[in-house]
């Protein structure tokens, strides 16, 4: 099993790479840009500067050549294993739905897509529109049939998200289970965890109903339904989650709205990925670069998306999450 092999040679590649992880410096600075020729003409020094726009508003190309590129290259220091694979069953997942909402609703999906997952996207729109399954191996066919004839009963697009969510998160779980690393499942097990909580508030402050909550539930975390519901129900609810492992981020977070806590869970993600920086011929440090690169594309996207809508630089500063060096 994986926890019990070395990967000096990954290890030692990965260490590497980890010098052209941008910095919370080199991001803060990327934020006082001016503009965002400017913050452009910045990430141009960096490697996302490999690939060139002539359009400000196609940075998300920029970024997504820039994140293939670190999963094909990741992906290529242990070939052997099918580790990486658990951290790209969500693109995939996300181009299904992508697909599946293109479908019902006859309106173009493709700038949508993303690349980078396990299956090509033309490969999975070709068989998503013939069904076969057997072609996508890490697609939960039951669950696309689920959405599909969900939605043809409620035209409610949210049940694709919930049902392919829920089926993403099963197929991490299972992924995980198989490979038997400790530092992996107990990852999945908090993203879980994280995920219900960001449903919990958001349904909350919608002032939606519990069933809701019931509905988007991802099970195979450490938190209960139950204890989410009993939560939901209560007047002080962030008090009903200081009982959990999460006690501190609810009580310090949850109360100053969606997008601060938002970012304090990423942040909270990020210190356990930390956890591999004292790792040295496991892979955990491998699995952690390409955490710690997703973290910074994202850092990267806000930043580009505030400055197109010209936020102010100190609520850009603000929305940064922690970053890995």
């Amino acid at each position: 099993m994986a926890k019990n092999k070395i990967y000096p040679f990954a290890v030692a590649s990965v260490r590497s790479m980890e010098n052209s992880l941008l910095t919370k410096q080199k991001l803060m600075q990327i934020a006082e840009a001016k503009d965002m020729e400017e913050a452009i003409r910045m990430l141009g020094d960096t490697a996302y500067g490999k690939t060139q726009i002539r359009d400000v508003h196609l940075y998300e190309q920029m970024i997504a050549n820039h994140l293939e590129e670190t999963y094909v290259a990741v992906a290529g220091l242990i070939p052997t294993e099918t580790f990486v694979d658990i951290f790209l069953y969500k693109n995939d997942y996300h181009n299904i739905k992508v697909l599946l909402k293109e479908e019902v609703s006859k309106v173009n999906g493709r700038p949508f897509l993303v690349r980078g997952g396990t299956i090509p996207v033309d490969k999975m729109a070709k068989n998503l529109r013939e069904r076969n399954y057997v072609e996508l191996p890490n697609i939960d066919g039951d669950a696309v049939e689920l959405a599909v004839a969900t939605y043809a009963k409620t035209q409610n697009a949210r049940y694709i998200d919930t049902i392919l969510d829920k089926a993403c998160f099963a197929t991490m779980a299972k992924a995980a289970d198989k490979l038997g690393n400790d530092y992996v499942s107990k990852y999945v097990k908090t993203l879980m965890d994280i995920t219900n909580l960001k449903s919990l508030l958001r349904i909350k402050k919608l002032e939606r109903e519990g069933e809701e909550l019931e509905e988007c539930y991802i099970l195979g975390g450490n938190l209960s339904l139950d204890l989410l519901l009993r939560a939901f129900r209560s007047e002080s609810f962030i008090q009903v989650l200081k009982e959990t492992q999460y006690g501190t981020l609810c009580e310090e977070y949850m109360g100053q709205g969606f997008t601060v806590f938002e970012k304090a869970c990423d942040d909270y993600l990020m210190s356990y990925v930390k956890e591999a920086k004292y790792k040295t011929l496991t892979p955990e440090p491998v699995m952690a670069f390409i955490l710690a690169k997703e973290t910074e594309a994202k850092c990267v996207r806000i930043i580009l998306a505030c400055k197109l809508h010209d936020i102010d630089v100190e609520i850009i500063k603000e929305r940064v999450r922690e970053s890995y060096v």
